[in-house]
């Protein structure tokens, strides 16, 4: 059995791999390795809570805390008996389990299934404790205390290793905590985030339109970047003002509870999330124009408007109904950014209005964006020849599970 003690794992939407080592790197760690999906880093303890923290490409930063190798999902479950999950969780706490699988060769006879190698594991916790404290944890799927990824594939001395995995983030950390409900939006924050470090947005140099804002995710994160407001910042306001809520869950875990030092090391990252805050504030108070949104839907407007609300910037990004079409440059110099429909399901007729829509914005740029920049993300690859211009750069990158394209544009 192998022991992990510093190192770590952060996953993002694939596409922004690199973007993240170096976000990482930045935020003082070491040894970063990108893998399809996110990236190996090691580190200190404080500085793996400051990535989680700060991060603004991060979905997820896990900490490494086994390694077993094993013959068979049986040899799993006793090789998992051995752990001291005392040392990992309270008997009193529930907790939440997930496997994936990785790497794994097409036919084999054991670790067939990933929920019942997830049901071999939790037998091994709740049978550990049985035994050694008479009692057992429960299992809660939606607000668990602790969260454990397992990640099965295949072994060096043996056919398959489980690597255990603490979730130290509970929510994903994309989830800000600006949008008002948990629905299904057509793109997360850390994606937006990553759109405009892809399109090497500089807001010391160039203002920002979102002509098709929908919901206000680009602007809101090119806000925060902008300012250098960290992404955590709603969250760690209502920790501070309500410690018993606890939005992250490594709060809970005895590898930070029982580690003082650790404890003040993130009383010290709090304080420095909230004096950024309110720094980036008074920074964005300057730059009002700076950074606008139109759409042409009154729902989507709405839906902004309550987020912008909700993340303490209404005062800083105007919102607008406009077409698309007709919008003009905020400043001097500045990037047209959007996410305009892909057409995923296209009613009769449809196509061609989409068609016409990406061309509008090709014959639109070359009219009224002249000397500034464009970057669209779509899911439809063949819209972009409808554009009618030549890209500058393109970067694949995945929406979910939708393969897109961000397309830049100099314009001339």
């Amino acid at each position: 059995m192998k022991k992990y003690r510093f190192e770590y794992f952060a996953s993002c939407p694939s596409g922004l791999e690199d973007l993240l080592s170096k976000e990482i790197l930045s935020l003082g760690a070491e040894n970063m390795k990108a893998v399809r999906g996110g990236v190996q880093f090691e580190c200190a303890h404080d500085q793996a809570l400051k990535v989680v923290l700060y991060s603004r490409l991060a979905s997820r930063v896990f900490k490494y805390l086994y390694q077993l190798e094993c013959l068979s999902e049986k040899d799993y479950y006793l090789e998992a008996t051995d752990i001291k999950w005392k040392n990992l969780m309270d008997v009193n706490h529930t907790f939440r389990l997930t496997t994936i699988f990785a790497d794994l060769p097409g036919e084999r006879e054991e670790f067939r299934n990933s929920q019942f190698a997830n049901l071999k594991l939790k037998d091994a916790i709740c049978d550990y404790f049985r035994h050694h404290m008479g009692s057992r944890p429960s299992v809660e799927k939606e607000f668990p205390h602790v969260t454990f990824l397992a990640r099965v594939e295949r072994g060096v001395n043996k056919p398959y290793a489980v690597t255990l995995m603490y979730d130290l983030c509970g929510d994903p950390l994309n989830q800000r905590g600006y949008r008002l409900a948990k629905i299904e939006a057509p793109m997360k924050e850390n994606l937006a985030a990553g759109l405009l470090q892809l399109a090497r947005w500089n807001p010391e140099t160039e203002g920002l339109i979102d002509a098709m804002c929908g919901s206000g995710t680009i602007v809101i994160e090119a806000a925060l970047m902008a300012s250098h407001i960290p992404p955590s910042y709603l969250k760690v306001e209502r920790y501070l003002k309500n410690n018993n809520h606890k939005p992250w869950t490594f709060l809970n875990y005895p590898w930070f509870t029982e580690d003082q030092e650790l404890q003040t090391s993130f009383k010290r990252l709090l304080d420095e999330v909230t004096e950024a805050t309110e720094k980036g504030l008074e920074k964005l108070s300057h730059m009002k124009g700076h950074i606008v949104a139109n759409d042409i839907s009154d729902m989507s407007l709405m839906s902004a408007e309550e987020n912008l609300k909700k993340a303490k910037l209404t005062a800083f990004i105007p919102l607008t109904h406009k077409n698309a079409l007709t919008t003009l440059p905020p400043t001097a110099k500045s990037l047209f950014i959007s996410n305009p429909p892909y057409g995923e399901r296209l009613e009769y007729g449809e196509d061609e209005k989409l068609k016409a829509l990406y061309k509008g914005l090709g014959d639109h740029w070359k009219k009224e964006f002249k000397g500034h920049r464009a970057a669209i993300i779509t899911g439809n690859l063949p819209m972009l020849k409808c554009v009618g211009l030549k890209t500058s750069k393109k970067h694949i990158i995945f929406n979910g599970d939708i393969e897109c394209r961000l397309a830049e544009y100099d314009l001339y």
